[in-house]
C-alpha cells in the first residue's frame, strides 16, 4: 500500500501505476482499500471506471455528468465541428470539477492499455491508478506493480485471521501445504478458511483431501476449466465445496446471478428475475442469505441492497450455468425482466426516472451486448431504446448514438431491410439528430423511415401521419415554412379520416400545427386550433390533466402576443 501510494504521489506528471496479477489476487480489493484510506489526498475526487468489455469513453462521459457536473452540458461539437465520443471525454478530463486538487482515476480490469490510451488524461493533478491481469502493458508510461499471489507468510497470516491461531499451529505444515495448493491466492483462502471455521472437527488435512479430490470426482468441471491455471482450479475446488453446501433453489439463484453484468447488482432486480422462474420470496431470501454467508456474494455498505461478485466466483458460477439444463429459461426470465426495465423508461425522463434505473442499466447493456440471441424479435427494439433513452434523456447524445445505430444493425440482421422496426429506429436516430441541429443528417432518414412506412403499410395508416410530423419538425426548425406545412396539414388530414374527428391524435395534430402558426406570429389560426385542441381534451382527459394545462398556457402566450393582456391574465389566474 504505501509503495503504491509513493508511486502515485509523484509530481510534475500524470502518475500511472498498475497492479498486476492473475484473476483472483485481490487487484480490485487493493485498489479499493487504496481508494478508501487515502480519499483525503485527492481532494479533486476519486473516479472508478470498468475498462473490461465496455466503451471506456462513454464511461468517462457517463461519470462526468453524474457525479462532477451534472449542470454543465457536455458540448457536441466546437467550432462547427462534430465531437467524436473519445473527444468528449477528453474534454470531461480537461473541464474537470473541482478545479484544483489531486484526483486518483481507477480503471479496474485493463486488457488493452493501447485502445484507450488516447483517453488518458493530460493535466498532472490526474493519479491514474490501473489493475491488469497483463504484463508490461507500457513500461514507458506506466509504472507495475506485481501482486501476482500472497506470500507463504502472508498466507499462513490470512489462514490463521479465519481459522485461529491455536488450530493453525497444531496442523502447521497442513496449513503450508493448503495455502500452496491454493496458489497463495487470497480468494482460495478465504473460501477454505471460512469453510474450515464453520466446522470445528474438520482438520487442515481432511479439508486439504478433499480439495485434491473435488476436481477428480467431476468430469465435466474438468473439462469446462482445462484451460485454467491450477492456482484457479485450486481455487474452484474449495468453491465446489461451499457450493455442495447450498440447496438446489439457491444453486439455481446462484447460477441465475452469472448472467448479471460484473458490476453492482441491486437485488430486487435478482428477486424479479427470479419469480420469473417461479421461485418463491422466502427461497429468494433463503438464498441471498446462503450465498452472503458462503462469500459468494459481497454486499455493499454504500449502496443499499446492492451485492458485487468476485470474478473469479462469477467465472465458476458461469461454469455451473452452462451446465444447468435450465439455462434457456433463465436466460429468458432475465433478459424479459431487463427488458420490462427498457420499456418503463419514458420519451423524455426526469431525473428521478434516471435514478430509480441506473443501476439496471449494465445489466440491460449485458443484455444487449451478450444476450440479444434470446430477446424475442419484436422486443429488440424496446431493448435498444430503453438504454438510448437513457442517455439521451441527461444530454449524453454520442451514448445514445452509439445504442440507436448499434439498433439499426441488429435489426437488419434479424428482421431485413424491409421491416417496420427497422423504419422506426431510421426515425428515432433522425429524432436525435434532429435535437442536436444536426438536420442534413436528420432529413434523409426521416424520409427513408417515411418512404419505408409507406411502402410496409400503405399510404392510409397512422404512423405514416405520424412520420409526416416528424418530418414537418424538422422543416420548421430550417425555417422551411411552406413544406412544413403542408405535412403538418397531411398528417391532420390522414388522422381525421383514419381515427375520427375526436381522436386524441387529432386534439394533438391541431396543437403541432398551432405551435406552427404561432411561431410564424399566424396568431389567429393559433388561437382556433389551440381551442379545437382544448375542446377534445377536454372531453377525452377532463379539466384537470396536464395537456389541457399546457394548452391554457399556450393560449395566454397568443393573447399576451397580441397584447390582449387581460385574457392571458384571465387564464392564468384561472389555471395556475
Amino acid at each position: 500500500m504505501d509503495l503504491l501510494h509513493s508511486k502515485l504521489q509523484q509530481s510534475n506528471a500524470v502518475a500511472i501505476s498498475a497492479i498486476a496479477g492473475m484473476g483472483g489476487v485481490g487487484k480490485t480489493e487493493l485498489a479499493t482499500q487504496y481508494a478508501r484510506q487515502h480519499e483525503a489526498d485527492y481532494p479533486g475526487g476519486i473516479c472508478w471506471l470498468n475498462a473490461r468489455d465496455t466503451n471506456l469513453a462513454a464511461e468517462i462521459i457517463q461519470f462526468y455528468q453524474f457525479y462532477v457536473d451534472n449542470q454543465r452540458e457536455i458540448p457536441q461539437e466546437i467550432g462547427g465541428r462534430q465531437l467524436t465520443i473519445s473527444e468528449q471525454a477528453v474534454w470531461c478530463w480537461e473541464n474537470w470539477q473541482p478545479s484544483e486538487g489531486l484526483i486518483l482515476v481507477v480503471w479496474d480490469d485493463v486488457t488493452d492499455l493501447g485502445s484507450c490510451q488516447e483517453l488518458l488524461p493530460k493535466n498532472n493533478r490526474f493519479r491514474l491508478l490501473i489493475t491488469t491481469r497483463l504484463r508490461n502493458l507500457d513500461p514507458n508510461i506506466v509504472e507495475e506493480i506485481p501482486l501476482d499471489v500472497l506470500s507463504p507468510e502472508k498466507s499462513i497470516e490470512l489462514l490463521k485471521a479465519l481459522i485461529g491461531k491455536k488450530r493453525l499451529e497444531r496442523e502447521i505444515e497442513a496449513a503450508s501445504e493448503l495455502c500452496k495448493w491454493l496458489g497463495y491466492l487470497p480468494l482460495g483462502l478465504e473460501l477454505v478458511g471460512r469453510y474450515v471455521a464453520d466446522d470445528p472437527d474438520l482438520s487442515l488435512q481432511e479439508m486439504l483431501e478433499s480439495l485434491q479430490q473435488q476436481l477428480l470426482n467431476d468430469e465435466s468441471l474438468e473439462r469446462s476449466t482445462e484451460t485454467w491455471t491450477t492456482a484457479q482450479r485450486g481455487v474452484l475446488a474449495a468453491f465446489e465445496l461451499s457450493w455442495q453446501k447450498l440447496d438446489a433453489k439457491t444453486q439455481q439463484v446462484a447460477k441465475l446471478l452469472s448472467l448479471f453484468a460484473p458490476d453492482v447488482i441491486p437485488w430486487g432486480l435478482v428477486k424479479s428475475s427470479c419469480e420469473r422462474l417461479d421461485l418463491r420470496k422466502p427461497d429468494i431470501n433463503k438464498a441471498k442469505k446462503q450465498l452472503y454467508k458462503h462469500y459468494l456474494v459481497q454486499r455493499l455498505e454504500d449502496r443499499e441492497s446492492g451485492y458485487t461478485i468476485h470474478p473469479l466466483i462469477r467465472q465458476f458460477l458461469l461454469v455451473k450455468f452452462n451446465l444447468t439444463s435450465l439455462a434457456s429459461e433463465m436466460k429468458q426470465a432475465f433478459t424479459k425482466e431487463m427488458l420490462s426495465i427498457a420499456q418503463q423508461i419514458p420519451d423524455t425522463p426526469v431525473l428521478s426516472d434516471i435514478e430509480l434505473v441506473s443501476d439496471a442499466i449494465p445489466h440491460l447493456k449485458e443484455v444487449l451486448e451478450n444476450l440479444i440471441s434470446v430477446v424475442e424479435d419484436e422486443d429488440v427494439i424496446w431493448a435498444f431504446l430503453g438504454v438510448s433513452k437513457y442517455y439521451e434523456g441527461q444530454g449524453l447524445y454520442a451514448l445514445a448514438e452509439r445504442w440507436k445505430m448499434q439498433c439499426i444493425l441488429v435489426l437488419q440482421t434479424r428482421l431485413g431491410e424491409e421491416h417496420p422496426d427497422v423504419a422506426m429506429s431510421y426515425n428515432n436516430l433522425a429524432f436525435l439528430y434532429n435535437s442536436q441541429g444536426r438536420y442534413a443528417e436528420a432529413e434523409p432518414l426521416f424520409q427513408k423511415a417515411l418512404s419505408m412506412f409507406k411502402g410496409l403499410l400503405g399510404e392510409e395508416h397512422p404512423h405514416v401521419a405520424m412520420f409526416y410530423n416528424n418530418l414537418a419538425e424538422l422543416y420548421r426548425s430550417q425555417g422551411r415554412y411552406a413544406d412544413a406545412e403542408s405535412l403538418h396539414q397531411k398528417a391532420l388530414s390522414l388522422y381525421k379520416r383514419l381515427l375520427g374527428e375526436e381522436h386524441p391524435n387529432v386534439a394533438k395534430n391541431y396543437s403541432n400545427l398551432a405551435v406552427f402558426y404561432r411561431t410564424q406570429g399566424r396568431y389567429a389560426e393559433a388561437e382556433l386550433l389551440y381551442k379545437k385542441a382544448l375542446s377534445l381534451y377536454q372531453q377525452r382527459l377532463g379539466e384537470e390533466h396536464p395537456d389541457v394545462a399546457m394548452i391554457y398556457n399556450n393560449l395566454a402566450l397568443i393573447y399576451y402576443s397580441q397584447e390582449r393582456y387581460a385574457e392571458a391574465e384571465q387564464i392564468g389566474r384561472a389555471h395556475v
